[in-house]
């Protein structure tokens, strides 16, 4: 099993077996099978329990396994469980008092300047101090280099990429290339705005946006114009949760107008430990014939298509990182084809035109060859690119026994 393979989320409401008490007579196990037709590759399973198994199973984590145990909005808990398997592989997992002690390697954050004044569209401040907040409503004058978000917007990370969104009207995703699996975005920007843009002990920003969506960013169409959210009624972030395996937030766009056609958009943006995709879940108000997601269409890459099942990835690979002359960095958006209407090249895009509907959900992957555990070439990716397909068809299944 190749190195660089990564993990996708799947969550799973266990059925317990073979359970003839309320109290645990025998040792819990959980069964965990990847179907013949999945993908080899690493996958965080998340397990639901009723509020009697939480408060039973809570105590324990799984034997040899990376597992957490994360509190849900409801403020119910799931077991989170890193796993890897060759297709058609099964493994029974024990639950243990002694569990491996978790790495922290995915990580969320918005942090806002603070110790100055706004004076027109600009936050003017003596130095750089910035404070983590777990909910934010941006303010009507915030916009592109307002100075006032460090690194303009949120940035979330696991152990293999990272990642930022401009929280303006550019809307656009950036990359954060990361040179090893220790978390760092934490640090970046504390010295004001151009530092990371330099390759550094920790990695770097990679990617130039420009007038694109960067990677898997929202846009409407409008005649063959992409449009961003130039206007916006109001639109803030919530850090939904920060755990050492995941880390999830939400941005929510209330009364997104295009062409005087007002939206509420809702995204909620998944990382997980292993697995250099972000999951993006869209919620709108009502269904528009015109929402798009799309991948920079920078000059001197190869173009990649490919599907299997009901999913579909387009991806780009070559010398498009920003990080030094020739550097390579790969990037793709994967969804799933009863969710498309189109896929076409835009202006500055590759774009996917959505459905229209009120829920989809779709991913976005960014891998640098530098990482230690990334694809080396352009063939490595593809291959990459073909088991995530597999894996979003056919995910691991998962029952717990007692």
């Amino acid at each position: 099993m190749n190195k660089f393979k990564l993990a996708l989320s799947v969550s799973t409401i266990v059925s317990a077996v073979g359970c003839h008490s309320p109290d645990i007579k025998t040792d819990p196990q959980i069964v965990i099978k990847n179907p013949a037709d999945g993908g080899a590759i690493s996958q965080l399973v998340s397990l639901t329990f009723s509020t009697d198994k939480q408060k039973e199973l809570s105590q324990f984590n799984t034997a040899g396994l990376d597992s957490e145990w994360r509190i849900l909005a409801n403020g119910e808990k799931a077991l989170d469980i890193l796993v890897s398997l060759a297709p058609g592989e099964e493994k029974t997992v024990s639950f243990s008092t002694d569990g491996k002690l978790v790495e922290d390697v995915a990580y969320a954050e918005l942090s806002v300047r603070t110790g100055g004044e706004w004076q027109g569209k600009a936050y003017q401040a003596d130095g750089f101090s910035f404070e983590n907040v777990k909910q934010f409503e941006s303010p009507e004058q915030l916009t592109d280099h307002s100075y006032y978000l460090r690194y303009e917007g949120p940035g979330w990370e696991n152990d293999l990429i990272g990642y930022r969104l401009y929280l303006d009207w550019r809307n656009g995703i950036d990359v954060f290339a990361k040179t090893g699996a220790k978390p760092g975005l934490a640090g970046v920007g504390q010295d004001g705005y151009d530092s990371y843009h330099e390759l550094a002990d920790w990695g770097a920003d990679v990617l130039k946006v420009g007038s694109s969506l960067g990677l898997g960013a929202l846009g409407r169409i409008k005649g063959e114009e992409v449009i961003h959210f130039q206007e916006v009624d109001n639109t803030s972030w919530t850090l939904l949760g920060d755990n050492k395996l995941s880390a999830s937030f939400n941005v929510n766009y209330q009364g997104w107008s295009v062409a005087n056609k007002k939206v509420d958009v809702s995204t909620d943006y998944t990382i997980h430990a292993g697995d250099p995709t972000t999951l993006v879940k869209v919620t709108l108000s009502e269904p528009i014939d015109n929402l798009v997601t799309g991948l920079v269409n920078h000059p001197n890459t190869h173009f990649i298509k490919q599907q299997y099942k009901n999913w579909e990835v387009i991806a780009t690979y070559g010398a498009q990182s920003i990080a030094a002359e020739g550097d390579e960095l790969g990037l793709a958006i994967f969804y799933q084809t009863n969710e498309v209407s189109e896929q076409y090249r835009g202006q500055h895009d590759y774009l996917v035109k959505f459905n229209p509907t009120t829920n989809l959900t779709y991913g976005l992957m960014a891998v640098w060859p530098q990482h230690p555990s990334s694809p080396k070439n352009r063939q490595e990716f593809e291959a990459l690119l073909n088991d995530k397909l597999h894996v979003l068809a056919f995910p691991v299944e998962a029952t717990v026994t007692y």
